[in-house]
């Protein structure tokens, strides 16, 4: 890997002393704009229901991971397929499920264009 994309991986990783969670949200856009070659945000929103249409309203910060403009697809694949587990309690576990989801749907993209 080129010294240049570890040197900003590990800009974007840096974590706070005691603590591994981004220091902010200016350090996972570039690690997601890395990944996917698009543009993301980072919503926050004060309330989420969790699981389903009818599940209770939840209040607190929960974060949810944007498309800034149009992607290649994988954010309205993530919405449909993941509507109501959208806002995670962290930006750190948005993230991690959005980027495991995104490789869920390239790799179901890859088999589809194998047939």
């Amino acid at each position: 890997m080129h010294t240049g994309f570890n040197d900003k991986f590990n800009d974007i990783l840096k974590l706070e002393t005691g603590q591994e969670k981004f220091e902010d949200e200016n350090q996972v856009i570039p690690y997601l704009r890395l990944l996917t070659d698009y543009r993301y945000n980072i919503s926050m929103s004060l309330h989420r229901r969790w699981g389903s249409t009818d599940s209770p309203l939840e209040e607190g910060k929960f974060y949810q991971i944007v498309p800034d403009n149009v992607d290649d697809g994988f954010y309205d694949w993530y919405y449909e397929n993941r509507r109501c587990y959208q806002f995670f309690k962290t930006v750190e576990m948005a993230l991690l499920y959005f980027v495991f989801y995104r490789r869920v749907w390239l790799k179901g993209r890859e088999a589809l264009n194998e047939e």
